[in-house]
């Protein structure tokens, strides 16, 4: 399939919600050694790799354009660039392509802090191969080696309700509005009401489940 006719990734026909999810670093630990299939590959982050993360970001739809997605890599990514070489991830195709993403990061907050999951994204021409699973758990253990002892968060919202599921199985707990951390927009309720109608039941209720104060 090529890039053309991949499958949209962002579900807009729905409203578009914030969500803050978070998991503990024992839940981590549980977590198996990420596999990959045959012919696809682990790749850390080089110098160049800036055109790459554009390119898969635009494609999946977190910008519209790829000029957009690059600025905002030289933006939040380039002073940090160091950092970059142990924390992003890369899934590597056999033709060389960059098919998946995801980025160990971190954040202050109240003079603490914390770790956090940052710009996960798996390419839809390669999907359904376990490449959404694999980058998601590389990340995860990635930042809890490098911000030990601390709650991983990430932010993600209604359009990528796909992905909740995912975060969900691998551990992952939906943040309500009174957790004590929270710096950004966390949606809960309204999240929560439109998830109802488009989450498959047992998701669904693995949601409640694990939501969290």
């Amino acid at each position: 399939m090529s890039v053309k006719e991949a499958p949209r990734t962002a579900d807009r026909s729905l409203p578009r919600k914030s969500l803050v999810m978070l998991v503990h670093p024992e839940e981590i630990a549980l977590l198996p050694e990420p596999g990959l299939p045959e012919g696809y590959r682990f790749r850390l982050y080089q110098p160049g790799d800036a055109e790459n993360w554009a390119r898969l970001m635009t494609t999946v739809e977190e910008f519209n354009e790829f000029s957009a997605g690059l600025a905002s890599f030289n933006r939040q990514f380039l002073p940090e660039e160091d950092a970059l070489r142990e924390r992003q991830v890369y899934i590597v195709a056999k033709d060389g392509s960059t098919v998946a993403s995801s980025t160990a990061w971190w954040f202050e907050e109240g003079g603490q802090r914390y770790g956090r999951l940052h710009w996960v994204a798996a390419h839809p021409a390669h999907q359904n191969l376990g490449l959404g699973r694999a980058v998601v758990s590389w990340g995860m253990r990635r930042t809890a080696e490098l911000e030990p002892q601390r709650d991983v968060y990430l932010d993600t919202q209604t359009w990528s309700h796909k992905a909740i599921g995912l975060y969900l199985r691998l551990g992952f707990h939906p943040v309500r509005k009174s957790h004590p951390i929270l710096r950004s927009v966390n949606e809960y309720d309204e999240t929560l009401a439109i998830l109802r109608d488009v989450l498959p039941p047992e998701t669904l209720d693995l949601f409640l489940a694990r939501s969290v104060d």
